[in-house]
């Protein structure tokens, strides 16, 4: 029987706040603002996030835009760095570093990636320059350089191509500011039931303390506990145990010193890994590990002697279960699920952020306007399906590339399964350097030839239009987009100086 969304869904109930609930409801309330749909949020008591670091990718640029907010101003907030990439250490093996920098790398020959012609030189001229070199973000970042130029634009500015450190709580906060100056109402509050209609919809949710709260279309952001979607309407769950170890987190944070690096450092340990989020105020550290191989206990141990800190330094860790997986339904009825009560996985590339807004914007682009929604609601979960999945697949490349085999987290890790598309994908590229039906929501071509050819995994062949190309054209190409490479770096500040400007605080030179 199919479902039909109350006439004109005037009532939209956001059960949860953080930063998914409150990126909801700050977007909604932005593009609906005059199309007189009420909006409430139900937040529980309490902090909103633990407080030690997260990490974006480049679309938070483009939420910020979608906001009508100021950059500097979030960073004020939140006490925000930027961010040109992640550098993974000891991933591949010891001794190994491997970066992932956004952005084009070098430039687009023919409308395409670099790639297959840096990997025709390569294979021409045996190339000593890895793919990674030709990349203004990778080269800006070994620099400690800010994105922005004081005088002149700066390439990866215009491109958007960049991202940012920031607080989680904080971001929370000033998403919240935004949409009750919008008009969103809050509600202060746990909800502990839902009631339904005769066609399984739910009309209400009822809080510990009582009160009842009415909703023609609601979006489930509770977390982990996702309290409509998988309790209340009963939507199964898919783990993804078996294919990403890890289940557990362990973090804390510690007051800055030295360098502010623009990019994310993932350094990997005996039983998974520790990432480096640098703030304007402090550092935050966290271990993210798995509970078959290292006991809670053994794995703050492991992040303690890592971060190198004495025993009697009095730090606090919090250590938090992970719910790794995604829901089977993405909106179900009338409820639609955003953030971790859709979907987890470890944040290695900091994809958690970038899933909340991708699907509040899919949502906003397919909202029902009282006709059936069947079609809408089909569309939705088979595209959100497609991109989480497609997600897993990158993340867990990470595991399958490496090399190590120093402990047994490592080995059970590269050996777990991996999905058919991941499969054939990685095949395809074997043999002729050529990826497939990417949904390329999170990650694009170029960040998979950064992820392969970083681990020494390089195609038997490049593809036959770039192996026929004019080599001496290719070899000046790629001379000349290093030369503007020098030419952009010579022009951006170092990354303290330009946050010096925006917090108004000293900040010592990176190195």
């Amino acid at each position: 029987m199919s479902s039909k969304v109350a006439e004109s869904n005037k009532r939209i109930v956001i059960v949860g706040g953080g930063t998914s609930g409150w990126m909801t409801a700050a977007l909604m309330s932005q593009v609906m603002r005059s199309s007189g749909q009420s909006i409430t949020v139900i937040e529980p008591p309490g902090p909103r996030g633990i407080g030690v670091g997260e990490a974006s990718v480049i679309s938070m640029v483009q939420l910020l835009k979608k906001l009508g907010a100021d950059e500097v101003e979030m960073m004020q907030r939140c006490e925000a760095t930027y961010k040109l990439g992640i550098r993974f250490c000891d991933w591949y093996e010891k001794g190994h570093d491997n970066w992932h920098p956004f952005g084009v790398c070098g430039a687009r020959i023919d409308g395409r990636d670099l790639f297959p012609f840096w990997l025709a030189d390569s294979k021409r001229f045996g190339t000593p320059e890895p793919y990674e070199a030709y990349s203004l973000q990778w080269a800006a970042s070994n620099a400690g350089k800010a994105p922005h130029a004081f005088h002149c634009p700066s390439p990866i500015a215009q491109t958007q191509s960049y991202a940012f450190h920031f607080n989680a709580e904080a971001l929370a906060g000033w998403l919240r500011d935004i949409a009750l100056r919008n008009g969103v109402k809050e509600i202060v509050g746990a909800v502990q039931d839902a009631e339904f209609a005769d066609s399984g919809d739910v009309t209400a949710v009822t809080l510990f303390a009582g009160e009842r709260v009415e909703g023609d279309f609601f979006v489930d952001c509770s977390g982990f506990q996702s309290v409509l979607m998988h309790k209340a309407l009963g939507d199964p769950f898919e783990s993804w145990n078996s294919q990403l170890l890890c289940d557990r987190a362990v973090a804390f944070k510690i007051s800055a010193e030295g360098s502010v690096p623009p990019y994310t450092k993932s350094h990997a340990l005996s039983a998974g890994w520790a990432w480096h989020i640098p703030l304007a105020s402090h550092l935050g550290l966290g271990y993210v590990y798995s509970s078959q191989f290292i006991s809670d206990e053994a794995a703050w141990e492991e992040l303690r002697q890592h971060a190198k800190l004495n025993p009697g330094a009095g730090q606090e860790p919090r250590f938090l279960k992970m719910r790794v997986g995604r829901q089977q339904s993405f909106w179900k009825q009338n409820v639609v699920a955003i953030g971790l009560s859709a979907g987890f996985l470890e944040p290695l590339e900091s994809s958690g952020i970038h899933l909340s807004q991708v699907g509040i914007e899919l949502l906003l682009k397919n909202f029902p306007s009282g006709r059936n929604v069947d079609s809408l609601r089909d569309y939705y979960n088979q595209r959100m399906a497609l991109i989480y999945d497609e997600v897993r697949d990158f993340v867990q490349m990470h595991y399958r590339l490496s090399r190590r085999t120093d402990s047994a987290f490592w080995i059970a890790a590269r050996e777990a399964e991996i999905s058919g598309d991941l499969k054939r994908r990685l095949n395809l590229y074997d043999e002729v350097g050529m990826l497939d039906n990417l949904q390329a929501e999170a990650f694009t071509e170029t960040s998979y030839f950064h992820l392969l050819t970083g681990n020494k995994r390089l195609p038997r062949r490049a593809p036959a239009l770039a192996a026929s190309a004019d080599p001496h054209m290719v070899h000046s190409i790629l001379a000349s987009i290093k030369a503007q490479n020098d030419q952009a770096l010579s022009d951006l500040p170092p990354h303290e100086e330009l946050l010096g400007r925006i917090h108004r605080i000293h900040l010592a030179r990176a190195s």
